[in-house]
C-alpha cells in the first residue's frame, strides 16, 4: 500500500486504493496464496471481493516482527515521522498518546505515533504472545493474544482494506473489542470505514482488525481472544506502572 495514497485518504484527497475497489487485483505474494474462503459477513461489507485478492505486503506498511523496549526514549534517536503534534526534543513527549498493556505484572506502552505507522506489533508481554494494532483510517484499536488455532504466529499487515458492517463495528465496540484513539488527541469515537485487514503466517487469513474476527481463509468466522488495553499519555501511563517499559521506534524495532 502506498503510504501517500494512505495519507491522501485520511484528509479526503483519494478514496480508492488497496482493497477498497471492486476487482481489484495484485500479483500474489510468495509464501501467501489468495485466501479465499469468505466468512458470510464479507458480502454485507465492501469490497465483497476482499478474499479474492490476493496480499501484498512490500507496498510501504510494514508490522513490527521484532520489538525493541526501554524505559524511555531518552537514549535513542527517533525519525521524524515518530513525533507528530508539537513533541520536540530527545525523550518520549509527556503528552504523547499511548496504548498501554498490562499482562501477567507486566506493564508495556506503546506509542500512537509507532502505531500510527506500523499499525502491527508482534510482542511478548508477561511470558505470552500480543498483539497489539491500530487502524489510522478507522481510527482503531485492538489487542489480542498473538495466536491462532491455539498456536503462536505473526501478523502481517495484508495491504487490503475491507468496511466491515456498521452494525457489527459498534457491537464489537460495545463488547470492548475494539477501541478508539487519535494520535493526537487520545480517546475518540472511531470512524466506520475501510479498515486494516491483517494476515496471519501460520493459516494465510485475512482478518477484520475493527472486528478481531476472521474473515477469509481457514480461519473464517474465528474470533479473536481480545487482551486489555488502555488509551493513555504517557505522563498518565507512567504514573499508574511506574515499572513500565515503552517500544522504541525503527530502527530499534524491526519491521518486516
Amino acid at each position: 500500500m502506498d503510504r501517500r495514497a494512505y495519507l491522501g485518504l485520511l484528509t479526503g484527497a483519494t478514496l480508492s486504493f488497496a482493497g477498497c475497489t471492486e476487482g481489484n487485483a495484485r500479483p500474489p505474494v510468495a509464501g501467501f496464496p489468495t485466501p479465499g474462503n469468505p466468512d458470510p459477513i464479507v458480502k454485507e461489507g465492501f469490497p465483497t471481493t476482499v478474499c479474492s485478492n490476493p496480499p501484498y505486503l512490500s507496498d510501504g506498511i510494514h508490522a513490527v516482527v521484532e520489538p525493541a523496549v526501554g524505559p524511555d526514549w531518552e537514549d535513542v534517536t527517533v525519525p521524524e515521522e515518530y513525533r507528530f503534534a508539537d513533541e520536540t526534543g530527545r525523550g518520549l513527549s509527556a503528552d504523547t498518546y499511548v496504548v498501554g498493556v498490562e499482562y501477567n505484572g507486566a506493564a508495556r506502552a506503546y506509542p500512537l505515533s509507532i502505531l500510527w505507522w506500523h499499525e502491527v506489533v508482534n510482542d511478548t508481554l508477561g511470558g505470552d504472545p500480543v498483539l497489539v494494532t491500530y487502524c489510522a483510517m478507522c481510527e482503531t484499536g485492538m489487542v489480542a493474544e498473538r495466536r491462532v488455532g491455539g498456536e503462536e504466529t505473526t501478523f502481517r499487515v495484508s495491504g487490503q482494506l475491507w468496511q466491515a458492517p456498521q452494525p457489527y463495528s459498534y457491537a464489537s465496540a460495545e463488547e470492548g473489542r475494539v477501541f478508539g484513539a487519535s494520535v493526537v488527541t487520545g480517546e475518540v469515537e472511531f470512524r466506520n470505514a475501510a479498515n486494516l485487514v491483517l494476515l496471519d503466517e501460520a493459516t494465510g487469513s485475512y482478518w477484520s482488525q475493527i472486528l478481531a474476527r476472521g474473515i477469509c481463509g481457514p480461519m473464517s468466522g474465528e474470533r479473536m481472544r481480545i487482551m486489555p488495553s488502555s488509551v493513555a499519555t504517557w505522563a498518565e501511563w507512567r504514573a499508574d506502572y511506574p515499572d513500565t517499559d515503552v517500544l522504541l521506534p525503527p530502527p530499534q524495532s524491526k519491521t518486516a
